[in-house]
């Protein structure tokens, strides 16, 4: 039976990365990666304290490439990654947007000193940082088989697929899950497609939920849709990676969740003592 395995938002973690990749389940499937590769914070915060956490950029993306060229898996793009591709191709709004959502620091982990768009947008564009960009450049917005579709952000419920727009896949947010994004206690917007539908972009933490992974249904017979973005380097006590496996007819085969490079069953609740000590 062949199994995908999605993987929610990395934002440079390469050492949770390598642990949740070395699950046995995991290596026996198709690795599907769900963008925002790079940027992320380097503190983990709890009530009492705060943590220093190492931000790899660099480290992730040569993860995915080797997987993409070497082992089959597939990279999507995330909004973050996007503002590496856009800006090495000169844009001022994917520049100043990324500038003042992490690409200032990681543009320093990159070895970039430039601080101006023509700056970075030529060091991404010459070595050693040319070829991650083209890398990044060619990335997917989606991918799906008959039963599932995985893309960054979600999609535009009044939209055919076919006809979806590029910064609704990379952005959209609330219009995606709710009903009513004004009137989220209405409940989940239906899944109109039909296909289990598995995200990212969106941490878990901030719709008020620490379980890693959010699965979302309008009613008991409702095709479930996942968000699978637990946080990682987004500052929460319990950010990580999650790795969601389905069966090709979207059944869950097993959920597993990274936290400061420990390992956890999907639906094994943490507390912040728990990792802290860790």
């Amino acid at each position: 039976m062949k199994t995908y395995t999605f993987v929610g938002d990395i934002h440079s973690a390469a050492d949770d990365l390598r642990v949740l990749l070395a699950d046995p389940v995991i290596q026996a499937s198709q690795v599907i990666f769900m963008g925002d590769y790079i940027d992320g914070l380097a503190t983990r915060r709890f009530d009492d304290h705060v943590e220093t956490m190492s931000l790899d950029p660099l480290g992730v993306l040569a993860i995915l490439r080797d997987r993409v060229t070497h082992h089959g898996d597939v990279a999507l793009l995330g909004n973050h990654d996007d503002f590496w591709a856009q800006t090495a191709q000169g844009s001022d709004w994917a520049y100043q947007t990324w500038r003042l959502n992490g690409g200032a620091q990681t543009w320093r982990r990159l070895g970039i000193h430039a601080t101006t768009l023509v700056g970075v947008a030529h060091a991404l564009s010459t070595a050693p940082l040319v070829d991650m960009t083209a890398f990044l450049q060619h990335l997917p917005l989606t991918w799906q088989t008959p039963k599932i579709l995985a893309v960054h952000a979600g999609i535009d419920w009044h939209r055919p697929l076919a006809d979806q727009r590029r910064d609704d896949l990379l952005w959209i947010r609330g219009a995606y899950y709710f009903q009513d994004d004004a009137h989220r206690e209405l409940g989940w917007h239906p899944n109109d497609l039909g296909k289990v539908i598995v995200t990212g972009h969106t941490p878990v933490q901030l719709l008020d939920h620490h379980q890693g992974y959010l699965k979302m249904q309008a009613d008991d017979q409702d095709v479930p849709r996942y968000l699978i973005d637990a946080g990682s380097r987004s500052g929460a006590y319990d950010g990580g990676i999650f790795g969601l496996t389905l069966a090709e007819t979207g059944q869950v085969i097993q959920k597993r969740r990274v936290i400061k490079q420990h390992l956890y069953a999907g639906d094994a609740p943490v507390t912040a003592t728990m990792i802290a000590t860790s």
